[in-house]
This record gives structure tokens, C-alpha cells and sequence, in this order.
């Protein structure tokens, strides 16, 4: 019995991990090292849509195929399921009481209302707009763009059909939201109002993790992410031109209404309100604040610091390096996951607003400058997954 609870605490732990966006090469390396902790030969293959494991308890093996929903980012549930974990290996419980932690995280409601997470979907956008180098008009704008698209979001729950359209249609509202405001305001920053007000749906961060998968030796997972993040660039940029059209039919010109100069501690301002976005976005503890502030601050100063003394490509390795070791040393510290601050100060970093570019180009028939800007794009990703690589050298993170 006890040897059937064991078998199922780790089937339903790589499970809710999954399911909570632990990414494919992450899961399989935490699995194996549970079962090694807990003595059992294990061997574990995920893709983004299922988990293939075969477990070996007193000589007796074990092969399962378990279909998983890949669900949002949700930082406390791993950090929960995490600590399940770690009480078993301890044996500070037994997998039946595991099982049970288990069921209790898997049902637990978001701590976030979809009220919230709109809100916040708004003051992420205009964070991000000003740290861009955004005036009043273009924060205004992200900020619009950002709250109709997170609206759109909560649409989905009752209309599910909506889904596979849902980032053409959130790009059509972001070019219409940045037109308008084009014909109002002069000098109107429109592509840092656009990029950054569609920031959080632009698949950098996937794609990113699928070149990193690549990098793993994981090529399956890393190629699925890698087609997912590509088809959600093509809507978006299709979405582009279909709200581009719509401009252009409703005859609209270039405003002629100045606004001033924000201070220059704007940009401190913003770097507040960005991890405070992220705490809600991808569903942290709100006492995790602190440790995402820092993250995004470090990922921010160290790239702005770099780009003063080397190339774009270089500042993003070495702001990556130094994001990676501190989310380790905070993970040894802490013994919790470094994905509390790798992956926020990571989102910084990510060349997103690069693919999206590059998309827009090719459907604009610009296929050099599409070209270009794809390759330019895979280098600093390149960049940001060997940063990462690189930190786990210099502090190997044991949780």
C-alpha cells in the first residue's frame, strides 16, 4: 500500500508541476531528483503535453503516460508543491499525507481575482511603456491596451471559441487603442505604445524557454514551444495589419496636441509598479514582492550597464549571468524554487518585441529586414539561455 501512495505522490507531484508551468526540463531533472532522494530508479520524459514516466520500486517497474493542461505560470503552487515534496523526502510526512497537501494545492483558488489580474494586466503595460521611454500618451495608451486586452481574457471564460483567435483580436484592439490616440497627440510614440501595451501577450518568454529546451537536449518540448511561439507572432502580427486596415478606412490623422516631457524618475517609478504587475500576473505571494523587485532590477541595471561598455547580445549574457546567480544563491538560501525570481527578472530580458518585428516585416513582404531582425532575435536568445547556463556553473542551485 505504502509502495502504491509513494508510486502516486510522484506521479501527481510531476503532474501539478506541470500543470503550473514548471518548464519540460526542469520537471524532468526535479522528478529524478525526488526519486533519487527517495531511493527509487526513475526515468522521466515531458513534453508540453504529457509526462512519460517509468518508476522502479523493489524491483518492480512502473510505466505511465499522464496527458497534461498546460495552465498559467502560478509561482505560489509550485513553491506549495514544492514543499510537499521536500516534507516527504524528510519524511516529515508520509506520501499519503503528500497525496493529500497534493489535492488540497490542486483545488486551492487563485488568490487573485480576475478583477485584479485585469487591473494589474493594465499597470504592467504602462510600467513597461515608461520603462521603454514612453511619454504620458504612449503609458496612456499600453494602459488601455493592456486593461481590454486582460478584459478580452476574462471574455474567454464564456466564449472558449475565442481562444485561438484571442491574440489577432488583442492586437487588432492595440492598433486601433494606438491609432486614436496617433490622431489626438503629436510626435505620439506608436510603436513603444503598441509593443509594450501587447508586451505580455508577445511569446518571447516561450520562446526563450523552447530555445533553452533545445539547448537541453530536450527537442521535442523545445520544438513544440518553438512552433507555439512562432503561430502566436503570425496572429499578432496579422492582427496588426487588420487594425492597421481599419485605421486607414476610418481616414485618421496625426495629431497636433503636445504634451511635456515626464521627470526623469519616471523610469523609478515604473521598475516599482513592474514587479508589483508580475506579483499578480504570474501569481506570486504578495510577500514575494521583494525578491521580484530585485530580480527585475537586477535583470534592468544589469543590461543598461552592460550596453554602455559592449553589444546588445553581450549585455543580455551578462545580465542573465547575474540574474541566474542570484536566483540560485536565493534558492540555497531560502530552499525554495529560483523560478520566484528567475523567471520575472527573465521576462526583462526576453527579445519578444524582436519576433514580433520580425513577423511584422515578413507579412509586410520585407523578408531582409524580417530576416534580420529574426536572426537578431535568436542571438540574444542564444545569449540569454547560455547567461543561465553559465550561472548554474559558478552556483549550482540543489532545489
Amino acid at each position: 500500500m505504502a509502495k502504491d501512495e509513494t508510486l502516486n505522490f510522484i506521479l501527481q507531484s510531476a503532474k501539478l508541476l506541470h500543470e503550473n508551468g514548471l518548464p519540460t526540463h526542469r520537471l524532468e531533472e526535479r522528478m529524478n531528483e525526488v526519486c533519487k532522494a527517495l531511493h527509487i530508479e526513475s526515468q522521466f520524459f515531458s513534453t508540453p503535453g504529457s509526462i512519460f514516466a517509468s518508476i522502479k520500486i523493489d524491483e518492480v517497474a512502473h510505466s505511465h503516460m499522464i496527458k497534461v493542461t498546460d495552465n498559467e505560470l502560478n509561482l505560489e503552487k509550485i513553491d506549495l508543491i514544492e514543499h510537499a515534496i521536500k516534507k516527504v523526502i524528510s519524511k516529515t510526512i508520509v506520501p499519503y499525507e503528500g497525496i493529500t497537501e497534493l489535492n488540497k494545492i490542486k483545488t486551492l483558488k487563485n488568490r487573485y481575482s480576475a478583477k485584479i489580474s485585469i487591473i494589474f494586466m493594465g499597470i504592467s503595460t504602462a510600467a513597461a511603456a515608461c520603462v521603454f521611454g514612453g511619454e504620458l500618451p504612449a503609458i496612456l495608451s499600453a494602459l488601455i491596451i493592456g486593461l481590454g486586452i486582460g478584459s478580452l481574457g476574462l471574455l474567454l471564460r464564456y466564449i472558449p471559441q475565442l481562444d485561438k483567435v484571442y491574440a489577432l483580436l488583442a492586437a487588432v484592439w492595440a492598433v486601433l487603442v494606438s491609432g486614436i490616440f496617433n490622431s489626438y497627440f503629436k510626435d505620439f510614440q506608436l510603436d513603444i505604445a503598441t509593443i509594450c501595451g501587447l508586451i505580455l501577450l508577445i511569446p518571447g518568454f516561450t520562446f526563450t524557454v523552447s530555445v533553452t529546451e533545445m539547448v537541453n537536449n530536450h527537442l521535442i518540448a523545445g520544438l513544440s514551444r518553438f512552433a507555439t511561439a512562432f503561430i502566436t507572432f503570425v496572429m499578432l502580427a496579422i492582427g496588426i495589419g487588420v487594425g492597421e486596415s481599419i485605421i486607414l478606412k476610418l481616414h485618421l490623422t496625426n495629431g497636433t496636441n503636445n504634451w511635456g516631457t515626464l521627470p526623469f524618475w519616471k523610469e523609478w517609478i515604473a521598475l516599482i509598479f513592474v514587479p508589483l504587475g508580475f506579483v499578480v500576473l504570474f501569481k506570486a505571494k504578495p510577500k514575494d514582492f521583494w525578491w521580484i523587485l530585485i530580480s527585475c532590477w537586477i535583470s534592468y541595471f544589469s543590461f543598461k550597464i552592460g550596453n554602455q561598455f559592449t553589444s546588445n547580445t553581450t549585455a543580455v549574457f551578462l545580465a542573465s549571468l547575474m540574474l541566474g546567480i542570484v536566483s540560485n544563491l536565493f534558492s540555497l538560501k531560502t530552499k525554495r524554487n529560483p523560478s520566484v525570481m528567475l523567471v520575472p527578472g527573465m521576462i526583462l530580458l526576453v527579445p519578444g518585441s524582436l519576433g514580433f518585428l520580425s513577423i511584422s516585416k515578413l507579412v509586410e513582404s520585407d523578408v531582409v529586414a524580417g530576416i534580420q531582425i529574426a536572426i537578431n532575435m535568436l542571438t540574444t536568445s542564444m545569449a540569454l539561455v547560455l547567461g543561465i547556463i553559465f550561472s548554474n556553473v559558478f552556483v549550482r542551485n540543489k532545489n
